[in-house]
Formats: structure tokens, sequence, C-alpha cells
């Protein structure tokens, strides 16, 4: 019987270092696949990105959207009732913490600055929030 090579492929035998081999040249294509772009895009407020000449307004591409409120994106059906967890007739920022909308607004909401948010608040926030949103969508 003839014994073979270990390096010798006609008897489909490979030594551990040959399969290292395959297993090492087999990484790099792996490793090569691009990463997604960033979210957000970088921080260049305050700087525009060509030289403007005076007297003159830069393209509409380069015009930043007009500002939005917080609630511009956020919205919530959380009533009164289910944000009141300790059922004092108040809403405290804990409270509120779980529902981004309320969160975000708290402040806003809470027009006397006692670090309560009142069902009479809540509603008043309420409306004026519905009738923000109407006049926006008229505007459309």
């Amino acid at each position: 019987m003839m014994k073979l090579h270990p390096m010798n492929l006609s008897g489909y035998r490979l030594t551990p270092v040959m399969f290292a081999l395959a297993a090492a040249l087999a990484l790099p294509p792996a490793f090569a696949q691009t990463s997604p772009a960033p979210a957000t895009p970088p921080d260049t407020a305050g700087a525009p990105a060509t030289p403007m000449h005076e007297g003159t307004s830069p393209p509409e591409s380069e015009v930043a959207p007009a500002p939005t409120t917080p609630t511009a994106a956020l919205t919530s059906t959380a009533t009164f009732k289910e944000l009141d967890a300790n059922k004092d007739g108040k809403l405290s920022k804990d409270e509120v913490a779980s529902d981004p909308m309320w969160s975000a607004n708290f402040d806003t909401a809470d027009t006397d600055k006692d670090g309560y948010i009142s069902k009479s608040e809540f509603k008043k926030y309420q409306a004026e929030q519905k009738k923000t949103a109407k006049v926006e969508d008229t505007q459309r």
C-alpha cells in the first residue's frame, strides 16, 4: 500500500496547517463589509458649505427647515387617568416618564410651574395641541 504525503491533495488529506490557511484566506471578505451611513448628518450649524456673497441667498438644498415644536413628531393617546399612577389627581415627571410626548413637553404643559400637571392643565394642553395640528394640516 502506498503511503500519501500529508501535502498530497490527490489523497484528499489536508494537514491542520492547510486548514488554518484556508480559513485565514476566507476571513478578509467577511470583514470587508461596509457599515451603514450614520443616522444623523455631521453638525455643520453656523457655517455654510460654500462661501456666500453679500446679498445672495443659499440654494434651497442648503436652507435649514423651519424649527418645529417638540410635539411636531410626538403624539400621545394616553389619558390622564392612565398616566396618574398614584391616583392623586396630578401628574409628576416620574408618572409621565413612560410617555415620550408628555415627558418632552412636561414643562410647557405645567403652566403654573408647580412641578405637576393638573387635570385642567392636561386638558388645556391637549386642546392647544389639537388646534395646532388642525392649523398645520390646513397649511399643507
